[in-house]
């Protein structure tokens, strides 16, 4: 028996809430904490850890559940994937030289860049009201942070830690501009499926995070990330212990968003 879409609803949100709380907390640690004297500063491991996770559970979903059976546009996809996986670099990176909650006040505005990229590169058009509600939330969230931080103070901020969050913010709106350019070409790659053809949960998050995942593997080695990281992480397995945890709560966040409600057949009243 399938459950309300309510309930859905109210179990995707908790578990997303959940997962992206422990997520940002065990983050905090692998970066702020030292770790025999000294801090982890090795961020395209942590994301080769973390993007690899998410792409091996998203295969295990496409391989146990099966596929949407549209025609993916995967480049397309791919770059998102890149895009995406460069926001959340510059974010952690940010968080060797800024206080934690200078990240998170600085990450709360991302929807307005969200916003702006879909407009500039995926031609997406916003109501009025959509962006008032925008507004109404960005402005939420920062006083809510504001007030946070004026009670703990996080330490000092760098400008290399600011220029990080605002690179960061850009490529949030690159990625929800092509993210938009995603659905528009799965729209046109299958014509045939609706109005709104979209990938099933488990090929969006493969096919994203694999991306990113082979890019930042590129990145580390070129680096050299790939063994002074591994070397920190041997000498420390806590750290290990960390990435992996807040990788796995990225990777159920991911999944505990709740599917599309079914599109009704022509003909038939749409839900109410």
């Amino acid at each position: 028996m399938e459950l309300p879409r309510s309930v859905q609803l109210a179990i995707a949100c908790a578990g997303i809430f959940f997962s992206f709380s422990y997520f940002a907390v065990l983050q905090e640690d692998v970066y702020k904490k030292p770790y025999g004297g000294e801090y982890f500063k090795y961020t395209f491991i942590a994301l080769i850890a973390e993007r690899g996770i998410n792409t091996l559970i998203g295969l295990m979903g496409v391989c146990m559940l099966g596929g949407s059976g549209l025609t993916i546009p995967h480049r397309d996809i791919f770059v998102s994937g890149i895009s995406q996986m460069f926001a959340m670099a510059g974010s952690n990176e940010a968080l060797r030289y800024v206080s934690y909650p200078t990240q998170v006040l600085g990450k709360s505005c991302k929807m307005v860049p969200v916003m702006a990229g879909g407009v500039v590169l995926g031609g997406k058009k916003y109501s009025g009201f959509e962006y008032f509600q925008v507004f109404l939330i960005t402005l939420g969230v920062c006083i809510f942070n504001l007030m946070g931080k004026k009670k703990k103070k996080g330490g000092e901020d760098s400008l290399l830690g600011l220029c990080l969050i605002g690179f960061s913010l850009v490529m949030d709106a690159v990625t929800g501009g092509l993210q938009d350019k995603v659905k528009k070409r799965t729209k046109e790659l299958n014509p045939e499926a609706g109005e709104k053809p979209v990938p099933t949960m488990h090929e969006s998050m493969l096919w994203t995070n694999l991306s990113g995942t082979i890019v930042a593997f590129a990145l580390a080695i070129v680096t050299g990330q790939i063994t002074s990281g591994l070397a920190f992480c041997m000498r420390n397995p806590e750290v290990i212990n960390a990435i992996l945890v807040y990788s796995l709560a990225s990777a159920v966040g991911q999944v505990a968003a709740p599917p599309p409600a079914p599109l009704p057949a022509r003909g038939e009243p749409g839900p109410r």
